[in-house]
C-alpha cells in the first residue's frame, strides 16, 4: 500500500470516532439545562463507539455524563463507574455514584450518594426494596437518617414532609411484623402516627398525608383525631372517595352502622373502584 493510501486510511479511521464525539457533544451540550434527557438523545451504538476510545480522549463533562449513563443503562457498571470518576464534583456525578453503588449491592454507599445529590427518590427506592424483603430495621435506620439529614437543611420543607411520610410508612411496616397488643408494636404505631403528623404539619393540604395520618389514628383507636383528619382530607379534595370511606370506617368503629353505610354510598358514588371503598364495603358486608 502506498504512503498516500496509508494516510487516507488513517485519516478516515480517526475521522469516524472524532465525528462521533462531535455529534455527541453537540447533542449533550444542547441539552445542558436538562441533563436527564441526554441519554435518550444518544443511541447506544454511538455511545459505545466513543467509549471504546478510552478515558484518555478528552470530551466535555456533559458528554462524559451521557457516556456513563449509557454504559449504566446497558449494564456495563465498570465502565459507568470509570466514566463517572472523570466527572467534576456535581449532583449528577453523585446521583450516578448512587446508582452504581446500588447496582453493586452497596446500600449504605448508595444512600449516602443519593442524599448528597438530593435524590430522595433514590433513597425511597432503597427503602422500598428493603421493605419488600422484610428488612424493616434497616429500612427504618435509612429513613431516620434521611429525616435527620433534611432537618439540618434549610429550605427543605416539602422534601422533609415526604421524608416524614415515608418514615411513617416504615414504622407501620415494622409494627405489622410484631405481635398484636405488644408494647413494642404500640411504640412503632405511635411513632408512625407522629411521623405522619409531622408530614401533615409541613404540608397541611396534601391529601395522602392526611389520609395516612387519619388511618393511623384509627389503628391506635383515637377516633376523634381520625375523624378530624379525614374531614380535613375531604375539604382538601371534595372529589376524592378516600376521606369519605375513612369517615365510614370511623363511624363503623364507633358502632354507628347507619352513618357508615351513608358514607359508603357517598364514597362509592365518587369512585366505586377505590380500594378504600371496597374495604369499607367488606366491613359492612355490603
Amino acid at each position: 500500500m502506498s504512503a498516500r493510501a496509508v494516510a487516507i486510511v488513517l485519516v478516515v479511521a480517526l475521522a469516524v470516532p472524532l465525528a462521533a464525539i462531535q455529534a455527541l457533544a453537540s447533542i449533550a451540550l444542547r441539552g445542558d439545562a436538562r441533563s436527564g434527557a441526554w441519554p435518550h438523545l444518544v443511541s447506544q451504538d454511538l455511545a459505545a463507539r466513543v467509549d471504546r476510545l478510552g478515558p484518555a480522549v478528552t470530551v466535555p463533562s456533559a458528554l462524559r455524563l451521557v457516556l456513563a449513563r449509557k454504559a449504566f443503562a446497558r449494564g456495563d457498571i465498570a465502565l459507568a463507574e470509570r466514566d463517572g470518576e472523570s466527572l467534576p464534583p456535581s449532583r449528577d456525578r453523585l446521583a450516578l455514584e448512587g446508582d452504581v453503588a446500588d447496582a453493586r449491592g452497596d446500600a449504605t454507599g448508595a444512600v449516602r450518594a443519593f442524599l448528597d445529590a438530593g435524590d430522595l427518590s433514590g433513597v425511597e427506592r432503597h427503602v422500598d426494596e428493603l421493605l419488600a424483603v422484610h428488612r424493616e430495621p434497616e429500612a427504618l435506620a435509612l429513613q431516620r437518617a434521611v429525616v435527620a439529614r433534611l432537618r439540618d437543611s434549610p429550605g427543605q420543607a416539602d422534601a422533609l414532609a415526604l421524608a416524614f411520610f415515608d418514615l411513617g410508612r416504615v414504622e407501620e411496616a415494622q409494627a405489622y411484623r410484631l405481635l398484636v397488643g405488644s408494647d413494642e408494636r404500640r411504640q412503632h404505631e405511635d411513632r408512625a402516627a407522629d411521623a405522619y403528623a409531622q408530614a401533615v404539619a409541613r404540608a397541611p393540604f396534601e391529601e395522602r398525608y392526611l389520609i395516612a395520618y387519619a388511618n393511623q389514628q384509627l389503628n391506635i383507636d383515637d377516633l376523634p383525631a381520625a375523624e378530624r383528619a379525614f374531614e380535613r382530607a375531604r375539604d382538601a379534595d371534595p372529589t376524592s372517595a378516600e376521606p369519605l370511606a375513612g369517615l365510614g370506617d370511623a363511624a363503623f368503629s364507633r358502632g354507628d352502622i347507619a352513618a357508615a353505610r351513608a358514607y359508603l354510598a357517598r364514597a362509592r358514588a365518587l369512585d366505586p373502584e377505590s380500594d378504600a371503598v371496597h374495604n369499607l364495603a367488606r366491613e359492612l358486608d355490603d
